[in-house]
């Protein structure tokens, strides 16, 4: 009898200890639940707009050379801490301001860069291909793409790496700075104008829809800077285009002496970032303008006066807001 009992008490023994080690394990678990579910609205500052201006009270007082490939610096998405992954980095903003646009604020721990993409320092440069993207001309010193000076510059297709005019938002997805369950709102002020309506004047037969289009841009999300990388399409930024201008200077609305000005509008664009921890770049790259690529008789630069991309085929950027909910 006394056997059995010292049996009994060691098997509670046991039993005992076993509670307390799920008991232990239990408690660890739940210290160290997912971080995504701890975070899932982080803390800080909520919004940042970018002026897309060299003058004062710009966000790029002072823009750099026009960027080449080089090594995506650590710990930037896509950073392979090796210096050999490559990306075409843009002029990063040097100002940012709050959503009034007035008062300058520090750069908030969710953005990592603000770039836009260029071909010259200044529309002042003589063209075609260096003022394709560039700050000033009819711009005022806002960021503006004249179509009738990309001639020579490549065709984006969404890869961080090889797409020559772009502006991009980099992220820190960590979830202490943007939360799991927030996305990202981004709103462009900017104009948009066309040589004529979408429509087909010169009659060529176009493979696809987007064949016939005076210029189109493109949002992509992508979860890497490195050459090679394959954004994935959100979204078309370019068309509409809010005015266009008759070719050949006849028309009431025509391009001689650049008369035909695009109206300022504004965009909303929601990018869905939490349904994809992996998104930290957002990108809208220049996909290609027509004027430059097939396009017959009415088609050519003299059309666009000097370089006057809201009065002929181009847009300008004038800000750009960025705002995590």
């Amino acid at each position: 009898m006394k056997r059995h009992l010292a049996l009994s008490a060691i098997l509670l023994s046991v039993w005992l200890g076993g509670c307390e080690t799920v008991t232990d394990s239990a408690q660890t678990t739940i210290a160290s639940v997912d971080s995504a579910a701890q975070n899932r609205f982080a803390s800080g500052l909520k919004a940042v707009k970018i002026i897309t201006s060299v003058n004062v009270g710009g966000s790029f007082i002072a823009p750099s050379a026009t960027p080449v490939l080089t090594a995506v610096p650590s710990p930037w998405p896509g950073s392979n801490f090796s210096g050999t992954t490559q990306y075409r980095p843009g002029v990063s903003a040097s100002v940012l301001y709050d959503l009034d646009g007035t008062t300058p604020i520090l750069k908030p721990a969710w953005l990592r860069d603000f770039q836009m993409g260029i071909t010259s320092t200044s529309a002042t440069t003589t063209g075609p291909s260096p003022v394709c993207a560039a700050f000033g001309g009819s711009g005022q010193g806002h960021y503006r793409v004249s179509e009738a000076d990309c001639g020579t510059v490549a065709n984006g297709i969404g890869d961080p790496g090889s797409d020559p005019v772009f502006f991009r938002a980099i992220l820190d997805r960590d979830y202490t700075k943007f939360g799991s369950a927030e996305n990202l709102l981004v709103q462009v002020e900017y104009q948009a104008n066309g040589l004529r309506p979408n429509t087909d004047l010169d009659n060529i037969p176009f493979t696809n829809p987007e064949d016939g289009l005076d210029q189109l841009w493109k949002i992509f999300t992508l979860s890497s800077l490195a050459l090679g990388t394959s954004g994935k399409p959100l979204s078309v930024f370019v068309p509409p285009n809010y005015a266009f201008c008759a070719p050949n200077g006849s028309g009431s609305g025509n391009c001689s002496g650049n008369v035909n000005g695009a109206p300022i509008t504004v965009r909303q664009f929601l990018i869905p970032l939490s349904i994809d921890p992996s998104i930290s770049v957002v990108q809208f790259s220049r996909i290609k303008g027509r004027i430059n690529a097939g396009g017959t008789g009415n088609y050519v630069n003299s059309f666009c006066g000097s370089n006057d991309s809201a009065n002929c085929l181009g847009v300008i950027i004038r800000s750009v807001t960025l705002m995590r909910f």
